[in-house]
């Protein structure tokens, strides 16, 4: 049924009805109710896209992912933007992801997305310190949510995991084990995890009045590969370590392939652990000791966050959330871990 066969049914404009519908005050309470009641009964549905033209909205939410970024592909973060997307879509909207490539401008790419009239709202995801898009949302006064936090961030604005007490617990976890040369495979330092990680690294092993050899502290992609070249740097030295922390499951992988290929045995011969509790990593071999937050919580808290902004809603929000360490067998250590 149109919107025409409603008004003729009701024998009132096709303005009027459309107003009732779409809640203007200057519609009588009676008549509005008149037309709601017969819009029920009849079956009527607004078509979304008449909805979205007439209000100036898309309706539409949208991320920007790099392409060549492997941390988008993994489970963890596929379960927050699963989550994100089921809130979104019972409030009417859509999460439109999409990708840049290293060949193209990032600040006219999202400048694009600002003056398309494509989405209403943005995530911010992989936040990095003194972000230009974020510099870029505020000027252009664009709704917009962080998946990171950077200090000066009001509540309004961010979701994270307190990346710096997770990895204070999981280094603590390891020096409570025995173990005093532990290294520490880090994201780029641009990015405000990877600092958070590491704060959290160094005061666990300052706290142990461990010393921190420079050579065990490295930053790369969150990739295998680039945590296979790191761990062949590390496992290369005169002094290696006895344990490898690592700011991403996959890199953990990647430390166990590149430990396992010089004779090392990951969770005998070497400790390894890592973050974000990836569907494959249970199943490894050995099975790998990670962080574990949760997905589906972060992922509906920034949709509450934006729709906060864009609809005036009032759901409670959550800012930061906890990791827990899921122990398994890969940084369980047989032989004393000291020697």
């Amino acid at each position: 049924m149109s919107i025409k066969q409603l008004a003729d049914y009701l024998g009132l404009s096709k303005s009027t009805v459309s107003r009732a519908l779409n809640g203007y005050k200057d519609v009588n309470f009676d008549t509005r109710l008149k037309v709601l009641e017969a819009a029920k009964i009849l079956g009527y549905k607004a078509n979304p896209t008449a909805q979205r033209l007439a209000s100036g909205r898309s309706k539409n939410i949208g991320i920007i992912l790099p392409a060549n970024a492997r941390m988008f592909v993994s489970s963890a973060f596929s379960k927050v933007l699963a989550s994100a997307s089921e809130l979104l879509i019972k409030q009417g909207y859509q999460l439109i992801v999409t990708t840049i490539s290293p060949t193209q401008d990032e600040q006219k790419v999202y400048v694009d997305f600002i003056t398309s009239g494509l989405v209403d709202g943005l995530f911010v995801v992989r936040t990095r310190h003194n972000d230009p898009r974020i510099t870029l949302l505020k000027v252009h006064g664009f709704p917009y949510v962080c998946l990171g936090y950077e200090p000066g961030y009001q509540d309004d604005q961010f979701v994270d995991v307190d990346n710096q007490y997770a990895f204070y617990q999981l280094t603590k976890r390891q020096i409570k084990a025995g173990h005093q040369r532990i290294a520490f495979l880090n994201a780029p330092l641009q990015f405000t995890l990877a600092t958070a990680r590491q704060q959290g690294y160094l005061k666990a092993m300052q706290e142990a009045a461990l010393t921190v050899d420079k050579h065990y502290l490295l930053h790369g992609e969150l990739t295998e590969r680039d945590a296979i070249e790191m761990t062949e740097q590390l496992m290369a030295l005169a002094t290696p370590p006895t344990c490898i922390l690592c700011a991403d499951d996959a890199m953990a992988f990647g430390a166990m392939v590149a430990c396992e290929k010089q004779g090392y045995q990951p969770g005998v011969d070497i400790a390894i652990a890592g973050y974000g509790n990836y569907e494959h990593s249970q199943y490894t071999k050995p099975s790998i000791t990670t962080l574990d937050y949760d997905t589906h919580g972060v992922g509906e808290q920034m949709s509450k966050l934006i729709l906060n902004q864009l609809e005036v809603q009032n759901f409670t929000i959550q800012n930061w959330f906890e990791a827990s360490i899921i122990i398994r067998e890969s940084d369980v250590i047989k032989n004393n871990p000291t020697s």
